[in-house]
């Protein structure tokens, strides 16, 4: 049988979550899902089954219907196997996950911006990038990825329920599968999600 897609508006509360969805949704990552779709409109449609069963979206719909929206637009694949369908559900997420972020076309693009409220970057963030504070640059690197390093004095600036939720986070997580980086500035102690 083969695969076919259709793109239409439907109500949100007809939409199933899987039950086993691998992602974890905090709340910040809602938040700036929310920011985004409020700014531009839902530019990539949640994908679901022949019986709404979300395949990839969970984040999307938590968003939309934080924003009060009771429809949202949906692609719906049909004459998947249930094997297919679970294959969706790890890949769409593992194959996102193996981009490298180039930190030093990241400033580029955000100099060439020039603004401070870039959904997902903290103000702090975006102003030492603009202005180019290199003397003080919060002592990163931005051309390589983040080493994480046991810091007594950062770890002890994150609150232990924070910790304790990043730890379960991290536990629940296969193995090879890799969970957004977050360090703490040492410039102004704000989380900074990578």
């Amino acid at each position: 049988m083969a695969i076919t897609h259709e793109t239409k508006v439907v109500e949100l509360a007809k939409l199933i979550p899987y039950e086993n969805n691998p992602n974890i949704h905090p709340t910040e990552q809602i938040e700036a899902l929310s920011d985004s779709i409020e700014c531009y409109g839902q530019y990539y449609p949640i994908l679901v089954d022949e019986n709404m069963r979300i395949l990839c979206g969970h984040g999307k719909k938590l968003a939309l219907e934080r924003l009060g929206c009771t429809e949202g637009e949906v692609k719906i694949l049909k004459g998947l196997t249930e094997k297919q369908k679970l294959k969706i559900i790890l890949e769409d997420n593992k194959i996102q996950s193996m981009s490298y972020v180039n930190f030093n076309k990241i400033e580029e693009i955000i100099k060439e911006i020039g603004d401070t409220d870039i959904i997902g970057f903290s103000t702090e963030y975006l102003d030492t990038i603009i202005n180019e504070n290199v003397k003080d640059n919060m002592g990163v690197d931005f051309s390589k990825p983040i080493e994480h390093k046991s810091n007594e004095n950062q770890i002890k600036d994150i609150p232990q329920e924070r910790q304790d939720e990043q730890d379960e986070e991290r536990n629940d997580f296969e193995d090879g599968m890799q969970m957004a980086r977050i360090m703490i500035c040492p410039h102004c102690g704000k989380e900074i999600v990578l």
